[in-house]
């Protein structure tokens, strides 16, 4: 899963990225470009079967970022197309929002205004959706014209975008049918994908769960908008990420930080995406990965490995509750709790595989 961190020139984008992967921030290269970072999600139930199994490697389930860099100053008073595009093929976008003062950083718009900043960044989302989707709707016009009849079903799935678009609607509060949705999504439409605003606050600000911290019309516009929202006071967060690991945890707690920015994120990461986590057990290896709830069993044998999938015969299935209940595989087994499943098994959160198959 990749999540893509736009914002306005310094609200604190870059700051996010390095809180979130522990990159040590880069010098300014002058060219616009990419950082791909990457975090592990924490979980207490590898460490658990690995501690179970006497497991020689453990594998965290990871989450993706990228950053788009290195524009110039002047761009960081918009989304511009050119930042925009390197987002376009994330899964999520997180946008970064200036609600801290200070007098040593400018704010490129000349001054601090959280939700002035959030409906400028929405409507360019919007903008450049709908630039893709106007240009694309005159070329497949010109083709239809000329005789391409099988594009009829495209032009008027682009038609209602456009209108949506151009009605001040994100795509992602229309109703499509699959044939519309699997049309627009070849177009990796920014105003498809989930979102998360992070409301970035002063370092003696009030935050937290619950929406603690942010303004009352900020959660609105992001509700309408069907966006998650979050503030955090990245200054602060920045600055544990400095310190030794060891070193961290008291020293959070001495700043009042009982949850970091980065488990708070990438619980939210989860929740916005509609994730689960599944488990392979044994000795070589306990292993979490993420996938879509409502994916299949013949997905999940995908992200362990394409041979895997191609060569899929059945899954064994057990639940990471009864494997913690019955102390290991063979005493799920013995409360015959342990499964064979077909690959349209649906996966279910703390399922541990074992997968049968041939290549």
């Amino acid at each position: 899963m990749r999540v893509g961190i736009i914002g306005l020139g310094q609200s604190g984008k870059s700051s996010l990225f390095h809180t979130l992967t522990e990159q040590t921030p880069e010098p300014p290269s002058g060219k616009p470009h990419r950082r791909l970072g990457r975090a592990l999600v924490p979980d207490e139930r590898v460490e658990y079967i690995a501690r179970n199994e006497n497991a020689k490697k453990k594998t965290f389930a990871e989450v993706n970022f990228l950053d788009p860099d290195g524009f110039p100053p002047e761009s960081g008073k918009s989304l511009t197309s050119e930042f925009l595009a390197m987002v376009r093929g994330c899964d999520l976008l997180a946008l970064v929002v200036r609600a801290f003062r200070r007098e040593s950083i400018m704010h490129p718009l000349g001054s601090v205004d959280g939700l002035r900043d959030i409906r400028n960044c929405f409507s360019d989302l919007l903008i450049q959706d709908l630039a893709v989707f106007e240009g694309r709707h005159e070329r497949s016009s010109k083709a239809y014209s000329h005789g391409d009849k099988d594009l009829k079903l495209e032009i008027d799935t682009l038609e209602k975008a456009i209108a949506a678009l151009g009605n001040d609607r994100f795509l992602s509060g229309v109703e499509w049918s699959k044939q519309e949705l699997q049309i627009i999504r070849h177009f990796e439409p920014l105003t498809l994908k989930s979102g998360i605003v992070v409301w970035n606050v002063d370092e003696d600000a009030a935050f937290g769960r619950g929406g603690v911290g942010i303004p009352e019309d900020v959660k609105a516009l992001c509700a309408e908008r069907g966006w998650g929202v979050g503030a955090v006071r990245l200054s602060l967060e920045s600055e544990v990420m400095e310190i030794e690991y060891e070193e961290r945890t008291e020293f959070s707690h001495e700043l009042g930080i009982d949850e970091t920015v980065r488990d708070r994120f990438l619980i939210a990461v989860y929740d916005r995406l509609g994730l689960l986590s599944f488990y392979t057990a044994g000795p070589t290896e306990a292993a979490a990965r993420a996938i879509r709830r409502g994916d299949t069993a013949w997905d999940a044998a995908g992200k362990i490995h394409s041979d895997i999938q191609r060569g899929f015969i059945r899954a064994e299935v057990m639940s990471f509750d009864d494997y913690v209940k019955y102390g290991n595989e063979e005493g799920v087994k013995k409360a015959g709790r342990y499964r064979v499943e077909k690959k349209e098994y649906v996966v279910q959160d703390g399922d541990i595989f074992y997968f049968r198959f041939n290549v």
